[in-house]
């Protein structure tokens, strides 16, 4: 397993997994969650690695971080969105790179959204709650610049919630 010398920033690739159900993939995700995650239950696991959409590795091939969506209905905007989801390995977080993976990922859905399910069940946007509270601390404009992520308010936990609305979507 590769580890990064502090200070270096490290050379990474972003892998398109989505929907592919590789078990090499699987494989390689479900280490980068245990390693971190060692109580996550197998359950989760398993159910999450069909949710990946970026695999980010090092140039030796080890995962070091992931971006994840499923499609979420959500009752206050009454239209089904991707939830997104977004972990990086402590040992490889540089400044910019979860904003790096958001757009990637964003973008990405935004390109297959017309095509992924039926009308009924069509994606508008990608939600994401916002859980790293130094974040949500620090990075509290109304919209984020790298990202076009709005704010729409916080979860009964105060968590902020932020909403990326896909060009030409449609409110049902």
């Amino acid at each position: 397993m590769s580890q990064r010398r502090e200070g270096t920033k490290p050379q990474l690739v972003f892998e398109n997994v989505w929907k592919k159900n590789d078990p090499v993939w699987h494989s390689k995700v479900q280490q980068l969650w245990k390693k971190n995650f060692p109580a996550m239950p197998q359950q989760t696991l398993t159910q999450r690695v069909h949710e990946v959409v970026f695999a980010i590795t090092t140039t030796e091939g080890e995962v070091v971080a992931v971006s994840t969506a499923y499609k979420t209905y959500v009752e206050q905007l009454k239209n089904h969105l991707y939830g997104f989801r977004c972990f990086v390995d402590p040992a490889y977080r540089v400044p910019g790179l979860t904003t790096k993976i958001l757009v990637e990922t964003r973008n990405w859905l935004e390109e297959i959204h017309q095509t992924d399910g039926t009308e009924t069940d069509r994606c508008i946007g990608v939600i994401t709650m916002v859980e790293n509270e130094r974040l949500a601390k620090y990075r509290n404009e109304a919209i984020w610049r790298g990202s076009g992520m709005v704010y729409i308010g916080n979860t009964p936990q105060g968590k902020h919630l932020r909403v990326y609305y896909f060009k030409k979507a449609l409110i049902g």
